[in-house]
């Protein structure tokens, strides 16, 4: 009886033997890289500082600082810190001054209030969404062209091209409402960290007195320790636990 091909080929030494299957252990095994062992991996802070012995460690942090405490829910505040209806009428004052600038074809000037508009944010006065809306939308100019005055702006008042932290704007915001309350030709400005406030001398009493009530929350005292502890109230310290719980010899 004649054998077929295969079966002499299973019992020749020389024919190649078929692969060996992988196990699954072997599959999973893929390229093995190891780190270098300099710099190393190091744990947060928080938690090399808790196991140095500091208890408070995982419950400390840094005071947030340059926010307003606004009680107002979100959905109903155009700008925090800051009433809707003087919100509504700085952003009014500053589009019609954007607008005069554009009329009389000052770039110079209306770089310099596009980017005091930037730092205010001042198209949250009528919720528009943002400054790329704002600017196509409401003053009738390219996107392009609009950032790049706020850029030449900023970079002539030596300012950063971005809406100013919450304190600084709320309280930049507060006086120009207050000035133009009584006067609509005045304006507030932010030079070098000075405020500088542009008043009609017949209305500065009136108009000093409406910036007066409006900055008056602002001067409440806010200051306290840059780090505070968030520890749990009724949780005692780490230390305290770790002494109560300790084996007494006498136990």
């Amino acid at each position: 009886m004649a054998r077929r091909k295969d079966d002499d080929s299973k019992g020749d030494p020389r024919a190649p033997k078929p692969p060996r299957p992988q196990s699954s252990r072997e599959r999973e095994v893929g390229v093995v890289r190891r780190r270098p062992d300099d710099p190393r991996k190091r744990l947060p802070s928080e938690l090399e500082a808790f196991a140095r012995g500091d208890d408070d460690a995982l419950w400390r942090r840094e005071r947030s600082r340059g926010r307003v405490n606004d009680p107002r829910p979100v959905s109903a505040t155009l700008v925090p810190g800051v009433a809707n209806r003087d919100a509504r009428l700085v952003c009014d004052a500053r589009i019609k001054r954007l607008r005069a600038a554009i009329d009389a074809g000052d770039e110079y000037v209306l770089a310099e209030e596009i980017a005091d508009a930037v730092r205010l944010g001042v198209w949250r006065g009528h919720k528009i969404v943002d400054f790329d809306v704002f600017a196509e939308a409401v003053l009738g100019l390219g996107v392009d062209r609009a950032r790049a005055l706020a850029e030449q702006g900023a970079a002539s008042l030596d300012v950063p091209c971005e809406i100013a932290d919450e304190q600084t704007v709320a309280l930049w915001m507060r006086a120009e409402s207050g000035l133009l309350e009584h006067a609509p030709e005045s304006r507030v400005s932010l030079r070098g960290g000075r405020l500088v406030l542009e008043v009609p001398f017949a209305r500065a009493a009136e108009a000093l007195s409406g910036v007066g009530r409006r900055a008056a929350p602002l001067a409440k005292p806010q200051g306290g320790p840059d780090v505070v502890v968030d520890r749990p109230k009724g949780v005692p310290p780490l230390s305290r636990l770790i002494e109560r719980d300790r084996p007494r010899d006498d136990e």
